[in-house]
């Protein structure tokens, strides 16, 4: 005998936007891998990790130099300052990254359909005394076709990129209590795929 697993209730303090959003983007994020067929990339957390070691590797070297020659004053002065510039130029790097590049991105993926690859890059956001879940999607989708002429073959490679933007207040997702109404919270992240899907294809 098999019993279905019941997905577990998500419940946050519905007067934090914080908690709110948070929830949302666990639950999206978690719908997208289970569900919706992506697998996720990584590459910003990936990044950011490279460039924090980085700079913890100049910090620690710097700090070994000054270790292994404690009396050679001007040398060690010169690499541990060195260093230090390092592990703080690899941290403005990154913060920058961050700030810049990464934004508010919550899920970058990708999967096969029957039209080629398809990525996506979804952002979420709130804005300040505004109960609303603000979601920005980025879609691409990369597909190649072949052509016979005669004996020679022309394999032809596209692109075609969407962006579309989805706004809903957070007491259509979630009841009194705090909990995530999660059948809805998904049928409306459907919807909305869908509707993007299908302007992508067009």
């Amino acid at each position: 005998m098999t019993t279905e697993t019941q997905p577990r209730a998500i419940k946050v303090d519905k007067s934090s936007l914080l908690d709110l959003k948070s929830a949302c983007d666990d639950a999206l994020k978690e719908y997208l891998e289970t569900k919706g067929g992506y697998k996720q990339s990584h590459k910003h957390t990936d990044i950011k990790l490279v460039l924090g070691y980085l700079g913890c590797a100049f910090a620690a070297a710097g700090s070994y130099y000054g270790y292994i020659h404690p009396f050679e004053l001007p040398a060690t002065k010169f690499w541990t300052g060195v260093s230090v510039v390092l592990y703080y130029l690899f941290n403005v790097l990154m913060m920058a990254y961050a700030y810049l590049v990464e934004k508010n991105t919550i899920f970058t993926g990708y999967k096969s359909t029957p039209h080629g690859t398809q990525t996506i890059s979804i952002g979420s956001s709130v804005k300040s005394y505004n109960p609303y879940y603000d979601i920005d999607l980025h879609m691409n989708m990369s597909a190649s076709s072949t052509s016979s002429t005669g004996s020679s073959k022309t394999t032809v490679r596209g692109k075609k990129s969407t962006h579309q933007q989805f706004s809903t207040a957070f007491q259509y997702w979630f009841d009194e209590d705090g909990v995530l109404a999660q059948e809805q919270f998904e049928a409306d992240i459907v919807k909305f795929l869908a509707n993007t899907e299908a302007t992508h294809i067009e």
